[in-house]
Parts: structure tokens; C-alpha cells; sequence
């Protein structure tokens, strides 16, 4: 092993650290698929454990990921080059052309290595499962269930485990962070279910069900003292107490505020946006997730509370939870509106996929609770 590819060695966790931040779907692939091989100091081979795998990294585009991700932790933009090991090679090697904006020659060159060098096939499963993971969510986004790949797009890890006394099959447990558990719905789930099934068979996993469990949370030696801290501070604010009082580190937050999910920062960039248009005398309050007593006497907490123009109103950003309780919201907001609420809005989280929709939402929210009489 050469001094530049032991120096290399030594900084990969750092590179995939870089890819991590830039996206979820390569770092997966290439902390479970790949591994360093060799660097002269111009050219880094990698080698990637199946050739399903380096067609991802090529198809997906993830190879400028990982350039980009060297660039800023080497300083430099090595060529590429990825060796695929694998029982028997494909009928040719497949090239991928240069960005002329980063001018990186990335090929693919392929070998049969001896079987000694091969993974042991009991230590690929947790790769194998990461794959299908991938390749799930990208299915499910092909077909046109936003909702499940991004819920897919943020499961931290797969495990199986025996799906009857018996063992005769295994399920797949899918851990996601602890407030995205509600989300994976029955509805949702089962929509997973069949591809992830397919895509495992692929692969040649036998998966008899899926379901979401919550992370455990990562603690150490002090976490009594931790978590006295938190008790004894975390009631302190009534904003998004929902999501303080989960007791870990909120995943999604701007301008100080703490939010429940990925679409609701969405529907506040995007009431940020109108604001921002908006003239200093005549614009709008956003209060993201402020707790309030109605006077029913219950304690709530609306996604957004908006006031224009002297007059109140909310958005909810309704996941498709939302489709089992319409009678609940509907009460809920009726108790809203006897609370001096004037005007209810209520989002689903597939409008938010597109920018110019969600402006649009927005707007013609803003327009109703000005003109509301």
C-alpha cells in the first residue's frame, strides 16, 4: 500500500461525510458498495463490490457527488476510476464522458477477482438491504409516490428479522427517526411493501412484510445529567413544543424555529417569500407551530399561524394520516373558527413538491383571509 492511498484511507471517512451532506442516496451507496482500492496522487480506483451498484453510481449521477465531495476535502478533483469486482464480468466496459465544467476523465474498468477477495456473502446483507432501499425509493418516485420515496430517503437503517416463530420468512424493519413514525402510515406502508418485496427478490432476499420502528437515541455515560438538563429547560418555549418535548435534536429548523417535517420548512420558505414581496406597511406574521388554548379549552398547535390585514388564519400541512380523521380536523376547525380563526387552510404534503404550486397555495391563501368577511 502506497503512502497516498494510506492517506487516502485515513480521510474516507471525512469524503463520506462530505457525500452525506450532499446526498443521502450516494453516500449509501458508497459506504455499503465501495471501497478504496489505490491512489497514485492523480488517478483514485475504487472498487465496487457489484455491478448493480456501479450502474447506480453512474446512472444516478452520484460520481460528480463524489467529485465534488474529494474536491473539497483533497483540494483536488482526481480522475476516477471504478473496478467492479464481481464472479463474472459484464460483456464490456462501460465509459462515462467527461464534464467539460470539472473536466474529470471517470472510467470504468472491470476484473475477476479471485474468490478469496470476494465478500463473504453473510457480511453483504446490510449492504444488499441499503440497495434495495435505494432502489425502492427511486421506484416509488418513478411512479409517481413522492410521499414514500421521501419517507425512504430518510430511513436510517434496515434490519430483518424472523417474520414468524418459525422462521420461515423475515420481515424488514425499517428505523427512521422517531417523529417520522406516525408517517409511515398503513396506507403508506403498504404501498411500500410490494416494490420493496420485488426489489429484495431481485436480489435475492425473501421479505415477508415492512415496518417503521423509531431510532434509538445515541447516549453516553452522562446521559442522566443530559437528560436532567433537558427536563429541567425544554418547557421553557411554547413553540413546536410538540417537537421539543421528543427530547432529541430537532431534525429540521429555520431562523430558530423548530419544525416537525421537510414540508413544513417548505410551506414556511414559502410564506417567507410572499412576505419578502410584500411592502413594509401591508405585509404578514408567521408564527410556525405556536401552541394555543381555544376556547373549548383544549390545548393546540397549528402548523402556521398567519395574520394580514387585522384578520388570523392557519395552514395545516396534513399528511395522509389526515384521511382517516377528516371528522377530527373537521371539529378541530370548527373549534378554530369559534375561536376567532377566520380562514383554515389546509395543504396536502404532495402540493409541496413544486415551488411555483406552493407559491400559488399561498397566495390565494393570503387573498381569502384578506377578503374574508
Amino acid at each position: 500500500m502506497t503512502d497516498r492511498t494510506a492517506t487516502i484511507q485515513e480521510r474516507w471517512p471525512q469524503i463520506l461525510d462530505a457525500i452525506k451532506s450532499r446526498r443521502r442516496f450516494t453516500w449509501i451507496l458508497v459506504s455499503q458498495h465501495v471501497k478504496v482500492r489505490s491512489y497514485d496522487g492523480t488517478t483514485l480506483t475504487l472498487a465496487v463490490f457489484n455491478q448493480a451498484a456501479c450502474e447506480n453510481l453512474v446512472s444516478s449521477g452520484s460520481c460528480e457527488v463524489i467529485e465534488d465531495a474529494l474536491a473539497e476535502i483533497l483540494g483536488t478533483r482526481p480522475a476516477l476510476k471504478r473496478v467492479v469486482e464481481a464472479n463474472t464480468p459484464p460483456a464490456s466496459a462501460r465509459t462515462t464522458p467527461q464534464s467539460p465544467a470539472t473536466q474529470v476523465q471517470v472510467s470504468v474498468a472491470v476484473t475477476a477477482p479471485e474468490s478469496s477477495a470476494l465478500p463473504n456473502p453473510a457480511e453483504t446483507t446490510t449492504p444488499t438491504l441499503h440497495l434495495v432501499l435505494a432502489q425502492t425509493a427511486f421506484l416509488m418516485h418513478e411512479q409517481g409516490n413522492n410521499q414514500a420515496a421521501a419517507l425512504l430517503s430518510d430511513v436510517e437503517e434496515v434490519e430483518l428479522v424472523p417474520g414468524n416463530r418459525f422462521g420461515d420468512w423475515q420481515d424488514a424493519v425499517l428505523i427512521v427517526p422517531p417523529y417520522l413514525v406516525p408517517r409511515f402510515t398503513q396506507e403508506v406502508t403498504s404501498s411500500i411493501q410490494p416494490v420493496f418485496e420485488h426489489v429484495a427478490g431481485r436480489h435475492g432476499l425473501e421479505i415477508g412484510g415492512i415496518t417503521a420502528v423509531p431510532a434509538l437515541p445515541d447516549i453516553g455515560d452522562n446521559w442522566r445529567q443530559i437528560l436532567q438538563d433537558r427536563l429541567a429547560g425544554g418547557a421553557a418555549s411554547n413553540q413546536a413544543s410538540r417537537t421539543r418535548a421528543k427530547g432529541v435534536t430537532p431534525a429540521f429548523s429555520r431562523d430558530g424555529f423548530v419544525f416537525d417535517s421537510r414540508e413544513e420548512v417548505l410551506v414556511y420558505e414559502a410564506l417567507k417569500r410572499e412576505q419578502a414581496e410584500l411592502p413594509q406597511e401591508s405585509t404578514i406574521s408567521i408564527f410556525p407551530l405556536p401552541m394555543g388554548r381555544v376556547g373549548s379549552g383544549n390545548s393546540w398547535t397549528p402548523d402556521f399561524l398567519v395574520t394580514v390585514a387585522g384578520r388570523v388564519g392557519i395552514i395545516e400541512v396534513d399528511g395522509p394520516h389526515h384521511l382517516k380523521r377528516y371528522g377530527a380536523d373537521a371539529t378541530r376547525d370548527r373549534h378554530w373558527r369559534n375561536s376567532g380563526i377566520v380562514h383554515i387552510e389546509r395543504i396536502l404534503v404532495e402540493e409541496t413538491s413544486t415551488e411555483s404550486d406552493l407559491d400559488a397555495l399561498v397566495r390565494s391563501f393570503l387573498t381569502r383571509l384578506r377578503e374574508y368577511r
